[in-house]
């Protein structure tokens, strides 16, 4: 008997009722990747927002200082959610208005689609222009992508995690692997004649063209942009 592979995919979020889409719009994509049928990922869907409803109200009782977790754990015929209370703050949050989400993926391709999702719907819910979510999708995408590809280099084994920090002003989107990291003066720039057929550094000057501020830390393994709403 094969050894059983799985996928685990963890989705934190802030203990408040108005975020509970996010969970279902991230547990309605991972569905259409099975094989199970149109009745049963209803039916999946319908328990887990009841779990995470259950979860958020009855757990920390609707505290959004106070992180639920959703771990949706993937394997080749079966779908497994669990959910816990995380009491712990979130590492990078710098605000008291803030509000944290964290999704966190294998270090695969296959998932990247997961962070459009989130990323996706995080904006239609906050006040940026049309133009400016579709430069804060490019950039969370590309710097997604640059943590699975090139920080990970695509080891299942090793995490990507991204977090949005919603505040009143900005929304801030940390990227962080666990890969060797790099120097970011190091990297070509695209737009020197030189490198103009060379596709490194186009990820990163695409950042720093969509976002007000980009910075990078722990020699290159968090990257965190910021974009501000006025």
């Amino acid at each position: 008997m094969g050894e059983r592979t799985e996928q685990v995919i963890t989705l934190s979020l802030p203990s408040s009722m108005q975020h509970v889409y996010l969970l279902r719009a991230v547990v309605t994509e991972i569905l259409k990747e099975t094989d199970f049928n149109e009745d049963t990922q209803e039916r999946i869907n319908l328990a887990t927002i009841e779990a995470g409803t259950n979860a958020i109200q009855h757990g920390d009782r609707e505290d959004p200082d106070k992180p639920t977790i959703f771990q949706l754990i993937l394997t080749e015929n079966e779908l497994i959610i669990n959910t816990a209370d995380e009491k712990a703050e979130s590492r990078h949050k710098e605000s008291e208005t803030e509000q944290v989400i964290t999704l966190s993926l294998p270090s695969s391709m296959r998932h990247v689609y997961l962070l459009d999702v989130v990323v996706t719907e995080i904006l239609n819910n906050l006040d940026f222009a049309e133009e400016i979510q579709e430069q804060i999708n490019l950039a969370a995408i590309e710097a997604g992508t640059n943590a699975i590809k090139h920080g990970n280099k695509e080891d299942p084994s090793k995490k990507a995690i991204m977090q949005f920090l919603l505040d009143e002003d900005k929304l801030t989107i940390v990227i962080e692997d666990e890969g060797e990291g790099f120097t970011r003066k190091e990297v070509a720039d695209p737009l020197d004649p030189e490198n103009l057929l060379k596709s490194s550094g186009r990820g990163l000057f695409l950042m720093e063209a969509c976002m007000d501020a980009v910075t990078y830390e722990a020699n290159g393994t968090i990257i965190k942009m910021v974009k501000y709403k006025t």
